[in-house]
């Protein structure tokens, strides 16, 4: 029985991925902070580390052997690093949950320019191998990591790619959407506003992103952890979809119309659509199809998610109300 470790694994689709592997028949072993419950009782270990912390994750994992392990929480070149000393040789395979912000032209610091990546970013136009990582930026100052997320995800890779003495897959996860419990709140704020008849606004002639189901996220990591599949892959559905497209799930789901206003200047506005881009910005997944992965068109899973969102909501259109 294969062995596995996850770290976080207590929230968000890091929840799908662990019933996921408990449904495989394997043994999952939790490492996190300890701070949040999880619905996983006796059939997993816990282990008790923040990555954050110097020294707290290998102290955690001294003398454990795992045959793969998911890193659901390593955002920056130091846990990276750290993730690297902590296992050494005794880990079959390491997965790190990236993210599609890598390829975000806007947030690149410490490279100019960035990348000329396409509309749809392919995994070869941003190669870890090459990329540079600092470890004494200061990453655990206030505030940092969250201006700089997208540049913490690229040098993690990078120091993965190099620091590693197992092999790495890094996944370059879309944006997500779940069928239960929109965790990230960008579904419910079009159900919300629609609903309420409230405008939702966009950027003039939106562009058109990359989104991934988290139940088929999550399969891909369970896959990957056990897969010969090593380096970046993008981790999304194989079309695009813009904020007309979520809308229009969305009004489906309810009945109702939206109010979408396109501006050409939209920074700042608390009505923006979380949806919008200013510009194309998505990934293209051929490279997880032809190593035996294919997730599922956006158009054939929205409309259910949207549904789903809307009968989990609370509250109703004013219109509906007696």
């Amino acid at each position: 029985m294969p062995d596995i470790c996850v770290i976080g694994g207590t929230r968000y689709f890091g929840k799908v991925l662990v019933q996921k592997l408990l449904d495989d028949g394997h043994r999952v072993t939790l490492v996190n902070r300890g701070q949040t419950p999880d619905p996983f009782g006796d059939t997993v270990r816990r282990l008790r580390a923040d990555v954050n912390v110097p020294g707290e994750l290998t102290a955690a994992v001294a003398g454990e052997r795992f045959d793969a392990v998911v890193h659901q929480m390593c955002y920056t070149p130091n846990a990276a690093v750290e993730a690297c000393e902590a296992f050494g040789d005794r880990v079959g395979k390491i997965v790190m949950t990236s993210t599609i912000e890598v390829y975000n032209k806007d947030t690149f610091r410490w490279r100019f320019p960035a990348p000329p990546f396409g509309a749809r970013a392919r995994e070869e136009e941003l190669d870890p191998a090459d990329y540079d990582f600092d470890t004494d930026l200061p990453w655990s100052a206030p505030g940092y990591l969250d201006t700089h997320y997208g540049e913490g995800k690229r040098q993690a890779e990078a120091a993965l790619t190099r620091c590693a003495k197992a092999p790495v897959l890094l996944a370059r996860v879309a944006h997500v959407l779940a069928a239960e419990g929109d965790f990230t709140g960008r579904l419910l704020f079009h159900v919300d506003r629609i609903r309420a008849g409230k405008p939702i606004v966009a950027h003039a002639g939106p562009g058109r992103t990359s989104l991934v189901q988290a139940e088929e996220a999550a399969g891909f990591l369970a896959w990957a952890a056990f897969s010969d599949a090593t380096g970046a892959v993008n981790v999304a559905s194989p079309d695009t979809a813009d904020v007309y497209d979520v809308c229009a799930a969305v009004e489906s789901a309810t009945g109702l119309a939206a109010d979408v206003i396109e501006k050409e200047d939209p920074s700042g506005d608390l009505d923006l659509s979380p949806f919008s881009c200013p510009f194309d910005f998505g990934m293209a997944s051929e490279r997880a199809a032809d190593l035996g992965y294919r997730f599922t068109p956006i158009e054939q899973w929205l409309p259910a998610v949207a549904r789903n969102a809307v009968a989990d909501r609370p509250g109703s259109h004013p219109s509906e109300e007696q």
